[in-house]
This record gives C-alpha cells, sequence and structure tokens, in this order.
C-alpha cells in the first residue's frame, strides 16, 4: 500500500511541475505597441558596417516578413538619416517565435550611401 501511495504522489507532482510555464512579461497587442512618433518597439536592431546592411530584429508570430513594415527614411543633410519601421500588416499567424525574426535591408534598398551615418528611431525593448 505505501508503494501505491508513493506512486500516486510522484505521478500528481509531475504533472503539476511539467505543464507549467511562467512568462514575466509585458503584453503588447500583436507585439508591436506604437509609441509617439507611430514607430513600434523593436526587440533590437543592428547596423553594420562592412556589408551596409540593417537588421531589425521583431515580435513574430510565425509569418512576419519584410513586406508588413514600411521603412521611413529622413535624410537630415550631411549624409545623417534617421530611419524608422512600422509595421503595416499583421501577423496573425499562431507559431511560438519568443526569438523574434531578423529583417535584413541593404544600404542600397533604402537609398543610402555607403558611409552614412543612421539612426534608427524605434524603441527598443520587450
Amino acid at each position: 500500500m505505501k508503494r501505491a501511495g508513493t506512486f500516486a504522489l510522484a505521478a500528481v507532482s509531475a504533472a503539476m511541475l511539467g505543464g507549467c510555464v511562467i512568462v514575466d512579461a509585458e503584453v503588447r497587442d500583436h507585439g508591436w505597441s506604437h509609441g509617439d512618433d507611430g514607430y513600434g518597439y523593436l526587440y533590437g536592431a543592428e547596423i553594420s558596417d562592412r556589408g551596409q546592411e540593417i537588421t531589425i530584429l521583431v515580435h513574430s508570430n510565425g509569418c512576419t516578413e519584410r513586406g508588413d513594415f514600411d521603412v521611413d527614411v529622413d535624410n537630415r543633410g550631411d549624409d545623417r538619416f534617421h530611419i524608422g519601421f512600422q509595421r503595416v500588416e499583421k501577423d496573425n499567424c499562431k507559431a511560438l517565435v519568443p526569438e523574434g525574426r531578423r529583417l535584413t535591408w541593404t544600404y542600397e534598398e533604402l537609398g543610402l550611401p555607403r558611409h552614412a551615418t543612421v539612426l534608427i528611431t524605434n524603441p527598443v525593448g520587450r
């Protein structure tokens, strides 16, 4: 009888612990909360010197693509540019992609000169 009680306790404990996931995160509508300027949060951004590319890391439900974003390029003079990324299409897929999706644009695609100074205007956070 003691053996059955130990087995039952182990089974209940495994069931309780096995299905428990705790996430401590701020929830935003579709992972893309707009700031005062209309640009949503990015998980991160990288401006590459070597390949003249800009890569952003964004929230994704599995179907996010570059075409889901408008890119605003503001020429500030003297080869200085402010770049803002604005999501225009929602990602309505249901995949769990906690690391987000990396999207890359070349300087040429954005109309930037090779040695431009670039500032990303989106806020960064999760």
